[in-house]
C-alpha cells in the first residue's frame, strides 16, 4: 500500500493566533513533516503516522498544548523499544501515545501557573497493512472519504454530541447552538483520559481526512467529499478546503490532513 499524504493548518479571520497543529510521518523510515509538503511514502512495516490537534487556553497555551501532543505522538510511537509491526500492539502503542501525551501536557501545565488549564484535543490516524487506526479525544474529526461519500470514522466528544444522543437536541439544532465548541474532554486538563479507539480496512483511492472543527463547523461532510474526490492533487484539495472555511468567516483555526491510498 501506498500513501500520499498532505497537511496545512490556517488562522483563519477571526483570531489573532493560531493554536492548531498537525504532523504527517513515516514510522518505519522515521520522517515528520510539521509543514505544507507532500509526503509520498510506500507505507513500511511500522507505518504511517497522521495527526491533528486543537488546542485551547489562550496567551499561547493552546499552541504549546497543540504542539507537545503532536511531537509525543510521534516520539512515542518512533521509540525503538515501542516500535510495532503487529496490528493488535500497533493499536495499543497508538493509545498509548495519546495517554502519554496527556500526561506530559498535564505535567507541563501544573508547573507553569500562567498554562494551567491549557490542552488540545488530538485525533491520529495510523496506516498500517491494509487498515487505519484512529485513536481520537475532543472533537477533531477523522473521515474516509471512498468513491465520493464520505463516513465519519471518529464520534465529536461535545456537549452537542452528547445532546443529540440523548434527543435533546436535533442535528440541525446542534449545528446552530452556542454550546458546539463545549468539549468534554482533551488532552492536558486532567490527569487521566479515555483515548477512543477504531479501526477501518481501507483500499485503493480511499481518502483519508483528518481535520480541526475550523473546518468541519464551516464546510458540510458533503461538501468536504466532493472537495477531496474533485481534485486531482491532495495540496489542491486542502486549499479548495481552507478558501471555503475562509468565505464563510474563518471564525476558527483551520487545519487538516489528507492522505490518499493507492494499491
Amino acid at each position: 500500500m501506498k500513501v500520499a499524504a498532505f497537511g496545512r493548518t490556517d488562522v483563519g479571520r477571526a483570531r489573532p493566533d493560531n493554536e492548531d497543529a498537525f504532523l504527517v510521518a513515516d514510522l518505519t523510515d522515521p520522517c515528520a513533516l510539521r509543514e505544507s509538503v507532500v509526503l509520498e511514502r510506500k507505507v513500511g512495516r511500522c507505518g504511517v503516522l497522521l495527526v491533528v490537534a486543537d488546542g485551547m487556553g489562550g496567551r499561547a497555551a493552546g499552541e504549546v498544548a497543540s504542539g507537545m501532543a503532536t511531537d509525543t505522538i510521534y516520539s512515542h510511537l518512533t521509540e525503538p523499544s515501542r516500535k510495532a509491526t503487529e496490528p493488535r500492539v500497533f493499536a495499543e502503542r497508538l493509545q498509548e501515545a495519546l495517554e502519554t501525551a496527556n500526561g506530559d501536557i498535564h505535567a507541563y501545565a501544573l508547573a507553569r501557573p500562567q498554562l494551567r488549564g491549557m490542552g488540545t484535543t488530538a485525533t491520529a490516524a495510523g496506516l498500517l497493512g491494509d487498515s487505519v487506526y484512529v485513536a481520537h479525544v475532543g472533537d477533531s474529526r477523522a473521515y474516509l472519504v471512498r468513491d465520493r461519500r464520505i463516513r465519519q470514522l471518529t464520534r465529536d466528544q461535545s456537549l452537542t454530541q452528547r445532546l443529540v444522543e440523548t434527543g435533546e437536541l436535533t442535528a440541525i439544532e446542534a449545528v446552530q447552538s452556542n454550546r458546539r465548541h463545549v468539549i468534554l474532554q482533551a488532552l492536558g486538563p486532567s490527569t487521566h483520559v479515555s483515548v477512543a479507539m477504531t479501526r477501518q480496512r481501507v483500499q485503493g483511492e480511499d481518502i483519508l481526512v483528518l481535520c480541526s472543527d475550523g473546518l468541519s463547523n464551516a464546510v458540510s461532510s458533503s461538501e468536504i467529499a466532493d472537495v477531496v474526490s474533485a481534485e486531482a492533487e491532495i495540496s489542491a484539495a486542502c486549499d479548495r478546503l481552507v478558501d471555503l472555511a475562509n468565505e464563510r468567516g474563518g471564525r476558527d483555526n483551520i487545519t487538516m490532513v489528507l492522505a490518499r491510498v493507492a494499491r
